[in-house]
C-alpha cells in the first residue's frame, strides 16, 4: 500500500494536468498513488491520462459534480495513511512529499503539514512573491480563523484527520479548502515548512482572480464556523466580529487587484464597523497601498509610486471618517493614519527609500507618540538613520565601520 494518496480533481485543465502529474512522478519520495479525478470535463484531460504508463497513476471519471465532490471521491478511491491534493493546473517542487511527511513521522500528533508556496502564471513562469507564512501551531489557529492563507497543494494531511473532522463540505467553490482546514486546526496541532514546496497557478478566469465568487465563498466558510451574520455586531462574540471583519478585508483585497477601489474601501468600512480594531492593523494599510498589485507580484515595493499611494490611501481614509456616527471609529482616527505611514514607511525602506522611509515613520509617530514605546519601530529608525551614515560613508570613498543591514 502506498504511504501517500495524491489526489488531482480536474475538470477542463487538461492543458495543465500533465505539468501536475509530472510533478508528482519527480518526488524524491516514490511511495505514492496518484489519483485523477476528471469531474466531467469535455477536453483531453481523459487522453492526458492515458499516456501515463505507470500502476501508481490511477483516473477515475465521474459526471460533473463540483470541486468537492471530485476530492471526495479521491479520498473514497484511496486508502493510503498520508493524503495530498493537488489541484490539476497547480505543482509541486520535487522534495515536496519529503519534506511535508517528514514531521508527520517524528510526531503523531500533527493532522496536518504545509509549505509555503511560489506562483507561476499561465504558461508556467515563476512569480517572485512567496505566498504563506510558517506559523507555530498555537498562532496558527488564530491566523487561520483571520482568512485562508494558503492553496490546497501546499498540505500534507493525516487521513485519521479527515476521518475525525470530516470530507470537503458543499459549499460555494473557492474556500471549501479553508473550511477543512479550520475544521483540522481546531483538532489537531498543524506544523508549518518555511521553504516554498508548492506551486500556485494563477492566470485570467482562474477561481481566486474572481473576487464576487471568493467573497461569496469566503462568507459562506464563515457562516459555517462562526454563525450567519445576523443581528447588532457588538452582540457577537468578538472571534466573530474579528473573523467577519477580517472576511470583509480579504474580499476588498480582492477587489483591489480587480481594479475596483470604490467596492474595496467600502467592504474595508463595513469590515471596521463590525470590528474597529481592523483600522488599527498596519497589515491592513500594507494591503490598501500594494492595491491593484497582482498576486505573484505583490508586495514588489519598487514598483510602487508611494507619493500617489499616500495621496490616494490617506484621502480615502479621511472620506471613512467624514459623517461617522460611530465614536469607536472616529476616535480612532489619528492612530489610523499613524499606522497607514507605517505601512508606508515599511514599503519605502523595502524600496530602498530611506529618506522617505524616515519621512513616513516621523510622521507615523507624530499622529501616535506611543509607538516610540514600541521595540520593533525604534529598531526601524535606527536601522533607516544607520543606513543613512553608512550610504554617506560609502560615497565619500571611506570604509565601513560596521555591517549595516540593507533597507528591506
Amino acid at each position: 500500500m502506498p504511504t501517500i494518496s495524491v489526489i488531482i480533481p480536474c475538470y477542463n485543465q487538461g492543458r495543465f494536468l500533465k505539468f501536475a502529474i509530472d510533478s508528482v512522478i519527480a518526488q524524491t519520495f516514490e511511495e505514492w498513488e496518484v489519483i485523477i479525478v476528471n469531474d466531467g470535463s469535455t477536453d483531453d484531460t481523459a487522453q492526458v491520462v492515458a499516456g501515463y504508463d505507470d500502476a501508481r497513476v490511477r483516473y477515475v471519471y465521474q459526471e460533473n459534480r463540483g470541486l468537492s465532490a471530485a476530492r471526495n471521491t479521491g479520498l473514497r478511491e484511496s486508502h493510503s495513511e498520508y493524503v495530498a491534493f493537488l489541484d490539476a493546473d497547480d505543482a509541486w517542487t520535487p522534495s515536496f512529499l519529503q519534506h511535508s511527511l517528514l514531521p508527520m513521522l517524528n510526531d503523531q500528533r500533527p493532522g496536518m503539514v504545509y509549505s509555503r508556496y511560489r506562483f507561476l502564471d499561465d504558461r508556467g513562469n515563476l512569480q517572485s512573491q512567496i505566498g504563506g507564512e510558517a506559523l507555530e501551531s498555537t498562532r496558527f489557529r488564530r491566523v487561520i480563523r483571520r482568512g485562508g492563507f494558503f492553496p490546497p497543494n501546499c498540505a500534507l494531511v493525516r487521513r485519521s484527520a479527515i476521518d475525525k473532522v470530516g470530507c470537503f463540505k458543499s459549499l460555494p467553490t473557492g474556500a471549501e479548502d479553508w473550511d477543512l482546514w479550520l475544521r483540522i486546526a481546531e483538532e489537531f496541532p498543524v506544523v508549518g515548512l518555511e521553504d516554498p514546496l508548492a506551486y500556485y497557478r494563477i492566470y485570467p478566469g482562474s477561481m481566486s482572480t474572481n473576487g464576487l465568487r471568493m467573497q461569496i465563498s469566503r462568507f459562506a466558510v464563515l457562516a459555517e464556523h462562526f454563525g450567519p451574520p445576523d443581528g447588532p455586531p457588538g452582540l457577537w462574540p468578538e472571534a466573530k466580529r474579528e473573523a467577519y471583519a477580517c472576511g470583509y478585508r480579504s474580499c476588498a483585497c480582492e477587489f483591489l487587484q480587480q481594479n475596483d477601489p470604490d467596492t474595496a474601501w467600502e467592504l474595508l468600512s463595513e469590515g471596521a464597523r463590525i470590528w474597529p480594531p481592523l483600522l488599527s492593523e498596519v497589515e491592513t494599510y500594507y494591503e490598501f497601498i500594494l492595491g491593484d498589485q497582482q498576486k505573484g507580484q505583490r508586495g514588489r515595493a519598487d514598483l510602487l509610486d508611494l507619493p500617489a499611494r499616500e495621496k490616494d490611501v490617506i484621502s480615502r481614509l479621511d472620506d471613512l471618517f467624514v459623517g461617522e456616527a460611530d465614536d469607536k471609529v472616529k476616535s480612532q482616527r489619528r492612530v489610523v493614519r499613524a499606522r497607514a505611514y507605517l505601512a508606508l514607511a515599511m514599503l519605502a525602506d523595502q524600496a530602498g527609500d530611506w529618506a522617505a522611509a524616515r519621512g513616513y515613520l516621523r510622521k507615523a509617530v507624530r499622529l501616535d507618540p506611543l509607538l516610540c514605546v514600541r521595540p520593533e519601530i525604534m529598531r526601524r529608525f535606527a536601522k533607516l538613520h544607520a543606513g543613512q551614515r553608512f550610504v554617506r560613508r560609502w560615497k565619500a570613498g571611506k570604509p565601513a565601520d560596521r555591517t549595516v543591514p540593507r533597507g528591506g
